[in-house]
């Protein structure tokens, strides 16, 4: 009796090597830290400094009495008409103008200084 030796079988093809997933993991990590610190930087906002009013100062064709202070200047400010919907009722502090009464019109007269 003749022994042969045994033989074992060859796979078809070797195996693949995996590429190393590192460079990716830290990659997504970083873009999910960063994605994260925008998100919480959006919903908690740092407090805001206090806004200052701007300083009105009178046109340079006006003398203004070096005494007066922008606390004692007038400013007009602007008046903003609101119709109301039927069964709305305006809130508390408004003027209120009846439809029927006619619109206000701003006159504006200008008068020539002395020569």
């Amino acid at each position: 009796m003749d022994t042969q030796p045994t033989r074992t079988p060859v796979p078809a093809h070797s195996p693949k090597s995996k590429p190393d997933a590192r460079p990716m993991r830290l990659a997504l990590s970083a873009g999910a830290v960063a994605a994260i610190s925008a998100l919480m930087a959006a919903i908690i906002l740092p407090p805001r400094p206090a806004t200052i009013p701007p300083v009105v100062q009178a046109p340079p064709a006006l003398a203004v009495d070096p005494a007066t202070t922008p606390a004692t200047i007038q400013v007009q400010r602007p008046i903003r008409y609101v119709q109301l919907a039927a069964g709305q009722t305006a809130p508390p502090g408004a003027k209120v103008i009846e439809a029927a009464a006619p619109t206000p019109i701003t006159i504006v007269v200008t008068v020539a200084a002395p020569v």
